[in-house]
């Protein structure tokens, strides 16, 4: 079974709420949505990737094991892992097979590159 758009729609905005709820912790201070999803150019297996930028532009190093332990809080019959070379954090929902990958950038590639498709943004934190 591949998830429709509206499981896309509704878990995505499921994470993005978990984000926001946990911005003191995490420091975030943007989210976009990217990928052939956000483009509408998606094919049944595509994932949804999320890219999140956090205050002083912290390493992925100290950011990850601290976005993974919000996660697996929140989505706890998830399966949430780093990629290979730490570069993503991957969201599992093993009951649907949703995918959801989520990318750290800093803030000035953040605002350089996603613009137009942020769906959460604080300054000042």
């Amino acid at each position: 079974m591949t998830p429709s758009d509206k499981y896309y729609k509704e878990k995505f905005n499921s994470i993005v709420n978990v984000l926001k709820n946990n911005s003191s912790k995490l420091k975030i201070s943007g989210i976009a949505i990217a990928g052939s999803r956000a483009r509408q150019q998606q094919n049944p297996y595509s994932d949804e990737d999320i890219i999140i930028s956090a205050a002083r532009d912290p390493s992925k190093e100290e950011f990850y094991p601290e976005l993974i332990e919000v996660l697996e809080d929140n989505f706890q019959h998830w399966e949430v892992y780093p990629g290979d070379d730490y570069n993503v954090v991957h969201m599992d929902d093993p009951k649907t097979g949703g995918e959801f990958d989520l990318v750290l950038r800093t803030e000035a590639v953040f605002d350089g590159q996603h613009s137009k498709d942020v769906k959460f943004r604080r300054r000042n934190l």
